[in-house]
């Protein structure tokens, strides 16, 4: 499961704590700003119990002083995710999952962590207060907004849900079980009928006197361009209501109920609905997302529901065909595979290729269903023998890979060596992208094979293709120690190992014994830590240290303001330090870091005198003394 920080519009991403403090001090705020007064974050801790709370999801059992189960965030028969009571962290030695009990929530619900506080004082029955200027507490404009929105979503899917019981409903609702949507999957979905009328709804919403602005920014009314009057957009048609994931009405869909253009009728983007950022059926799915491990993925409301009502409980549907990354992202913290099963046609085949960038490096793996040309999940669930051939569509789904592979060769024909040329370069990027070298490799090999020619002449054409932008990574990555190691000589490549794992023993031993703190202090700098996680970690434990933090587990962990760092931080956390030795090893680490910074520091030297000799300079007397010292302690040191 990957990042559970806010990911801000500038791509930038901060800790719950931090993205805390810096809504606060925003004299505009935004929407979901919550006071200045942390003491509110705190209560709500304090009124939860993590072990507790993670009994709700997993079976916990006691370990020692710890307690482990099975890990909510992926698959797995040994349980290694970890809770510690005293502490109330988390951590998952198999997924690297850690943090809080806002970080537990944010990742389970798909939350902000603005969200996910507010999740929690429900749960503890703790009211959030919101500062006004004045002093008193009161919600932000924005926020008033947001609330009154969900408040008028509500009261609209709840009147369309009543039509369609009604006798102007029947045909509605007859067409729905006739399309095998039961009644209780039309109450489960809260599904509705809006009138054959231009107001119906408005006079309902006029007769509990909601303002019609904030129904016009749901997309349930628009004013007339020649009268200037409200008038309802949903007419004679059914009403899917499209939740948030907590369940909450953000916007509608209206269906013709029978023949008629357009099909489909669907909310604008507003203050709480963003079609970038939600999945139809997704407050429904969620629970069997997480128990099967995978989700399926449809284009319309009503494959949604024919996947529900005939067995298929983890399937969603996007808010248009194009998937972006931000949707893929809230489906990780759910599931370890997606399935998409879109229409079989031009547009639907288009989306899938579109769709595949936006799942790649997302930690999911992603398979394609091929249903018959044509058709969709809903039409051939509808057939006699539906849901038989369904499963088999299901099991029969095709990687990625093989799929985007299809395509390229019905594009060109491989018979020809332009056209070999060309199908390997449509799925050049999915192999040269790929982060594990047993899936590369493999995907090389089924590149191998349906073109008729030797691997290797795969490996070196793509390797012609990359070679500039891998040499400008190395170029741009030459001093970080990961991406470094494994193309270095053997000599550098043991030694910069060496220093990696000096500086992630580093941060265990200053995490946990606080007499190392000055040690750190006297004989490294910061820059010291080549690995910018490592770095960053340092960082956040000396200011924490720094600032007498009581709990300095915990404030590491809720200050490191990246995804990676908090991941790391709980890791180390968790490690306990045996007693004994931890003396010798602070002393080894320190010294291999200082090692590390005269190779460096001879490196910088020897290109200055190069640099001075090419110019016909004098190199100064100073810079050879301190190289030949230099040298000398290194080769002692050896």
């Amino acid at each position: 499961m990957k990042n559970t920080h806010i990911l801000l519009h500038s791509g930038a991403a901060l800790s719950p704590q931090n993205y805390l403090a810096a809504m606060c001090t925003r004299a505009s705020g935004r929407g979901d700003c919550v006071n200045d007064d942390r003491e509110v974050v705190e209560r709500v801790r304090e009124g939860n119990d993590l072990v507790e709370l993670v009994s709700e999801y997993v079976t916990l059992k006691e370990q020692g002083s710890n307690m482990v189960a099975l890990c909510p965030f992926h698959d797995e028969r040994t349980p290694s995710f970890t809770v510690d009571p005293d502490r109330e962290l988390y951590y998952c030695f198999g997924c690297h999952a850690g943090g809080d009990i806002f970080n537990f929530v944010m990742e389970m619900e798909g939350a902000s962590f603005v969200e996910a506080l507010q999740i929690l004082a429900d749960r503890a029955g703790i009211s959030i207060p919101r500062r006004g200027k004045a002093g008193r507490d009161e919600p932000s404009r924005e926020q008033k907004v947001r609330e009154y929105l969900f408040r008028v979503g509500r009261f609209a899917a709840s009147f369309f849900a009543q039509q369609l019981q009604r006798e102007d409903g029947m045909r509605a609702a007859k067409y729905l079980r006739g399309r095998g949507i039961s009644e209780s999957m039309q109450k489960e979905y809260m599904l509705g009928y809006a009138p054959d009328s231009w107001d119906a709804l408005i006079r309902a919403l006029r007769s509990r006197g909601v303002k019609l602005k904030a129904a016009e920014l749901l997309g349930l009314v628009k004013t007339s361009e020649r009268t200037g009057n409200y008038f309802d957009v949903f007419r004679d048609r059914i009403v899917f209501p499209i939740c948030d994931f907590r369940g909450r009405v953000v916007g509608f869909a209206g269906r013709v109920v029978d023949e008629g253009q357009p099909k489909y009728l669907n909310s604008p983007e507003n203050p709480i609905f963003n079609k970038g950022s939600i999945w139809y059926g997704l407050d429904r799915a969620k629970k069997e997302i997480r128990r099967r491990s995978r989700v399926i993925v449809v284009e319309g409301y009503m494959d949604v529901l024919a996947c529900v009502a005939h067995g298929w409980p983890e399937a969603v549907a996007s808010m248009g065909t194009a998937i972006t990354p931000n949707q893929v992202h809230i489906l990780d913290r759910y599931a370890d595979e997606a399935l998409m099963a879109y229409d079989a046609d031009g547009a639907g085949t288009d989306a899938v290729m579109r769709s595949i960038s936006s799942f790649a490096g997302s930690g999911m793996s992603l398979k394609v269903v091929r249903l018959p040309e044509g058709k969709d999940p809903d039409d051939v669930l509808s057939a006699a023998d539906g849901e038989e051939v369904f499963a088999r569509y299901i099991e029969e789904a095709q990687s990625s890979f093989e799929f985007a592979w299809d395509e390229a060769q019905r594009k060109h024909d491989i018979a020809e060596p332009e056209g070999k040329a060309e199908a390997l370069r449509e799925v050049a990027d999915m192999i040269m992208s790929e982060p594990d070298a047993v899936v590369r490799g493999d995907r090389i090999r089924v590149a191998a094979q349906r073109l008729k020619v030797p691997e290797r002449a795969v490996r070196d054409q793509l390797r012609r293709w990359s070679r500039k932008g891998r040499e400008h990574k190395r170029s741009a990555d030459r001093h970080n120690t990961k991406e470094n190691y494994g193309t270095e000589p053997l000599q550098q490549r043991s030694t910069a190992w060496r220093a990696w794992r000096a500086e992630r023993e580093i941060l265990r031993l200053i995490m946990h014994r606080g007499e190392f703190f000055a040690r750190v202090r006297q004989d490294l700098r910061a820059s010291d830590f080549e690995d910018e996680s490592h770095r960053r970690v340092l960082e956040t434990i000396l200011e924490m240290r720094e600032a007498q933090k009581d709990d300095l587990l915990d404030a590491v962990i809720r200050n490191c303001e990246e995804e990676e760092d908090r991941r790391l931080a709980a890791r180390l956390a968790m490690e306990e330090v045996p007693p004994g030795r931890s003396d010798r090893a602070f002393a080894d680490c320190v010294q291999a870091l200082m090692h590390r910074r005269k190779h460096r520091r001879v490196e910088e030297l020897s290109n200055i005198m190069q640099e001075k000799e090419r110019r016909g300079e004098k190199i100064p007397s100073e810079i050879l003394k301190e190289q030949m010292d230099l040298l000398t302690e290194l080769k002692v040191r050896r």
